[in-house]
C-alpha cells in the first residue's frame, strides 16, 4: 500500500509568498536586537540589511554608481496620484526595462519585448513583473537587478507555465491522434 510508509507519500510544496511572515519575522529579530542595545538584524547578507547600507550610503553623499536596480529605481521615482501614473525607462545591459508606479494598479515592471510577444505576470516583492516568453535573453540580462528571493519567484512562474504549456500541448496531441484512429 502506498499510504503505509510515510517516504513513499506525496507532499505538496508551500508556494505561498512568505513575504508578511518574514518582514515580521525580521522586525521581531530587529526588535530583540535592539533591547539588547544591538542594532540591525545581525545577518549583514539579508536583503533588508543591504537596502538599509544602500541607503546608508547614499545618505553619506557618495556616489556607488550602482542606480539600477529596482529597489534604487522605485526610490527615485516619485509617488503616483489618482489617475496619474509615473513611468521610468530604463536601459540595463542594452535592454528596457519600464517601470510603472500606479496608485490604483500597484509597480509594473516591463522587460524586454520581441515582435511576436507571450507575456506572463509574476508578483514579486517589489511589484507585478511583466516577461516575454519569447525574449527569455532580455530577463537574463536583468536579474541582477532583482533580489534572490524574486529571482527564484520569478524562475519558478517560468518553469511552471512552460510545463503546463508543454502538458497542454502533449494533451491536444493525444486528443489529434485519438480523433485520427476513430476516424479510420
Amino acid at each position: 500500500m502506498i499510504n503505509s510508509s510515510p517516504f513513499r507519500t506525496f507532499y505538496q510544496m508551500d508556494d505561498r509568498n512568505n513575504t508578511a511572515r518574514q518582514l515580521a519575522q525580521y522586525s521581531q529579530t530587529v526588535k530583540a536586537r535592539q533591547s539588547a542595545g544591538l542594532t540591525g538584524c545581525g545577518d549583514d547578507n539579508c536583503f533588508a540589511a543591504k537596502l538599509q547600507q544602500a541607503d546608508e550610503y547614499l545618505a553619506s553623499g557618495e556616489s556607488c554608481g550602482a542606480t539600477d536596480s529596482i529597489g534604487i529605481i522605485l526610490r527615485q521615482m516619485e509617488e503616483p496620484t489618482a489617475g496619474n501614473p509615473v513611468t521610468r525607462t530604463v536601459i540595463h545591459d542594452g535592454v528596457s526595462v519600464v517601470v510603472t508606479k500606479d496608485a490604483m494598479f500597484g509597480v509594473s515592471i516591463t522587460i524586454g519585448g520581441s515582435a511576436n510577444p507571450d507575456w506572463i505576470q509574476v508578483s514579486t516583492s517589489v511589484g507585478t513583473v511583466n516577461i516575454d516568453l519569447n525574449d527569455l535573453d532580455s530577463l537574463s540580462k536583468c536579474l541582477d537587478m532583482f533580489s534572490p528571493e524574486d529571482i527564484n519567484l520569478i524562475m519558478r512562474k517560468i518553469t511552471e507555465v512552460k510545463q503546463a504549456r508543454e502538458a497542454q500541448r502533449q494533451i491536444d496531441e493525444m486528443s489529434d491522434r485519438f480523433v485520427r484512429n476513430m476516424e479510420t
